[in-house]
């Protein structure tokens, strides 16, 4: 069964053009070469544990800050798009997870991804609230009445 499927796989790919697309233009991909991914493996096996994990964090940090920037360049009309999509993205994930768990059929893992999926909904709606809160007025006492 898994002989066939990956021969179709096989075909599939090779009918597309996927294969041949990717061989023609190597430059269009921005994977790093075998090696190159090697290299990284055993860095990372040389790592203590701390190390790893402060370089997580750094990659972490970097990876948010390029989405923020992304997100910042967004008109106001696009950015609230976006939040519309992901929240319903969200929201269908969560049915999805809902369903399981009422059926019984929800596994661990999936217990956590609920857990914090309804996390990540609780802080949509309250920077959702945030957005849609007036400004507090400046504090206009005088000294000395």
């Amino acid at each position: 069964m898994n002989e066939r499927f990956f021969l179709l796989l096989l075909v599939a790919a090779l009918g597309g053009g996927i294969i041949a697309s990717r061989a023609a233009d190597p430059i269009s991909t921005n994977k790093p070469s075998r090696e190159e991914l090697e290299k990284r493996r055993e860095e990372w096996r040389k790592l203590t544990q701390e190390e790893r994990n402060a370089k997580l964090k750094e990659m972490r940090e970097r990876s948010m800050e390029k989405r923020r920037d992304e997100f910042n360049k967004l008109t106001p009309e696009e950015r609230e798009a976006k939040r519309k999509e992901l929240r319903e993205r969200l929201e269908k994930h969560l049915g999805e997870l809902r369903a399981k768990q009422t059926n019984g059929t929800i596994t661990p893992e999936e217990t956590r991804d609920l857990e914090r999926r309804e996390q990540l909904k609780k802080r949509f709606e309250q920077n959702a609230r945030e957005r849609q809160a007036p400004a507090p007025a400046p504090n206009k006492c005088q000294p000395g009445n």
